[in-house]
């Protein structure tokens, strides 16, 4: 018996459902801290501290970020 159906023997389901739920939760974790950095920089830039060139980079690099774990994982 080779180590994955041993595993789902054991844990009474297969590896690809813990590979999805794992993927979901790294998703869900970096699209939350991705909102928070985003309404961050947000606050910066309705209060004046953040310049719009910067804001605007902050947006760039976030999407990027999402689009990057999403391909990554799903």
């Amino acid at each position: 018996m080779d180590s994955a159906a041993a595993f789902e023997t054991g844990s009474g389901f297969e590896i690809a459902g813990l590979y999805l739920l794992l993927a979901g939760v790294g998703c869900v974790a970096v699209l939350l801290w991705a909102a928070w950095a985003a309404i961050s920089a947000y606050r910066g830039w309705a209060k004046g501290n953040v310049k719009g060139d910067v804001f605007a980079g902050v947006a760039v690099r976030l999407l990027l970020l999402i689009l990057l774990f999403i391909w990554l994982f799903v």
